[in-house]
């Protein structure tokens, strides 16, 4: 029997709750894919009955709902280091990077969060935050709600790109990563002279990649005039850069 579908031991009568669902539901798609998420797995990973969590949650559908919300709501959380930056700039990164790391934590998921209407409490309160900030900084409403969506949507697309790389282990997306770099050093300089030149550079640490490209989406919005320092992200050993929770 696998992990995913084991008794994970029954908790004491009465002890079911929507975190606690949350919590282990969150768990089982990590370790077995959206495929694995049934209310029978879950059930015997939360020790109780399969009817049981339907009475938190009416649906498959409500309780992937109340994941993503979870998911948005940990990116809201400070990371371990952060460079102290409590400027407009400083802090719109750091809710982004927040947003993308949590999002990568959970990479079966993120799909699921990208493509889903915010349904929950966690997805308003990020725009709330970061429109405010946006506002605060001079923009009119209209260029704060165009400046916020092209910042959401450049962080929500990288993930997207970036999820199936974070659900591998860092050796196995570091060798894909390899591999289309030589693709793209193997292709003929005389047909494709631009690819051949940059190629040393193709597929790299896509921590790297994602940080270029919010500096200078940062960078035309005016925001930090000469703070223009690349952002760094402490590595954690995968081409991502990214833990799995």
């Amino acid at each position: 029997m696998s992990t995913a579908d084991g008794n994970h031991g029954r908790g004491p009568r009465n002890s079911l709750s929507d975190e606690r669902i949350l919590v282990e539901a969150l768990a089982l798609v990590d370790e077995a894919g959206l495929e694995g998420l049934t209310t029978r797995a879950l059930g015997r990973r939360l020790g109780v009955d399969s009817t049981a969590v339907y009475r938190h949650f009416r649906s498959k559908d409500e309780l992937l709902s109340a994941m993503a919300d979870r998911i948005v709501g940990s990116g809201s959380q400070p990371p371990a280091s952060t460079d102290g930056d409590r400027s407009v700039r400083g802090q719109l990164r750091s809710s982004l990077l927040g947003l993308r790391r949590a999002l990568l934590a959970h990479p079966a998921m993120t799909a699921i969060v990208v493509r889903r209407s915010p349904r929950g409490a966690n997805p308003w309160a990020v725009t709330e935050h970061a429109l405010g900030l946006l506002r605060r900084a001079g923009l009119s409403d209209q260029d704060a709600a165009l400046a916020y969506q092209a910042l959401l949507f450049y962080t929500l697309g990288h993930a997207l790109l970036e999820a199936p790389y974070a659900a591998l282990g860092p050796d196995q997306a570091a060798a894909e990563l390899t591999a289309r770099r030589l693709l793209s050093a193997s292709l003929p300089a005389s047909r494709y002279p631009n690819t051949a030149a940059v190629a040393p550079h193709l597929y790299g640490s896509l921590d790297e990649q994602f940080a270029h490209g919010l500096a200078r989406l940062l960078d035309g919005l005016g925001l930090g005039a000469g703070d223009h320092a690349p952002i760094t992200i402490p590595a954690s050993g995968s081409p991502t850069g990214q833990s799995r929770a």
